[in-house]
């Protein structure tokens, strides 16, 4: 196997584990805190954090690891971007759309990407050049462009006073001309609206943060599916170091959603 196929292995095998490290804490029970910016942390983001990490140094010591909870810096060009659980908020409040997203990233480039979702089971997976698959279903963006078909945009990830982005005012479903609709926030997390465009069921996704273990997974899951990845302007961007947000799509919506999120 090529050194991705066998990462993606790795990356696999670790998922998988995670998720049940999660399912088993959770049946136990967590204890829930803050960090400094009032985002929740629990019991379970630390665990899976500091056992990936673990895993990492064990297998290739020259890899580094980027965690939401801890990081371990990269002697190489490689390093692991893993959330261990993202929506931490949707874990506590027992909302099955929390995922586990795990990447390799080299030079900057995102070339494996799994997210596991420990709720229900499935896992999405993808590796460069190898197509992305949903357990074992091949997954294709959809071809819905927003102006002879609707399209379905999420917005979740993004913070609206930041940056001047008012992330509900894209939260349309829209066909031409335009059509309005009431502004609602939808509560998924990032790496679960990723997959969902990956898998074709949405269109696009607005993420309006600067951390890229929400997205480094992500995107090699939605390009393998067909679709772009770009940051907020629509330029490229690294995914071992911060993001200057990120617009997921199905390529078809990509450049008016850049056009519509201006600061």
């Amino acid at each position: 196997m090529s050194d991705h196929a066998e990462d993606l292995v790795f990356a696999l095998r670790c998922a998988e584990e995670a998720a049940e490290r999660i399912r088993r804490i959770r049946a136990d029970g967590f204890q829930v805190g803050a960090k400094r910016d009032h985002t929740l942390v629990t019991t379970a983001d630390l665990d899976v954090n500091h056992w990936f990490i673990d895993r990492v140094r064990e297998r290739s010591p020259s890899d580094g690891v980027l965690g939401e909870e801890a990081s371990h810096p990269a002697a190489g060009p490689r390093t692991w971007v893993i959330d261990p659980v993202d929506g931490t908020q949707q874990f506590v409040l027992g909302i099955p759309v929390f995922m586990v997203s795990i990447a390799l990233v080299e030079h900057g480039v995102p070339v494996v990407g799994v997210a596991a979702n420990p709720s229900t089971g499935e896992i999405y997976r993808a590796a460069a050049g190898r197509g992305a698959y949903r357990n074992d279903e091949r997954l294709a963006v959809s071809v819905r462009d927003g102006a002879t078909d609707p399209a379905i945009v999420a917005g979740g990830g993004a913070v609206p006073s930041q940056g001047g982005l008012d992330a509900d005012s894209l939260l349309h479903v829209t066909t031409g001309p335009p059509v309005d609709t009431a502004p609602v926030r939808f509560p998924w997390p990032t790496v679960f609206s990723g997959c969902k465009v990956a898998e074709g069921s949405w269109d696009g996704d607005l993420y309006g943060h600067a951390s890229a273990h929400d997205v480094a997974a992500v995107c090699v899951l939605v390009r393998e599916a067909g679709g772009r990845v770009t940051d907020r302007h629509g330029r490229d961007q690294r995914y071992d170091a911060p993001v200057d947000g990120c617009v997921v799509s199905n390529g078809l919506v990509h450049d008016e959603l850049i056009a519509r999120w201006r600061p």
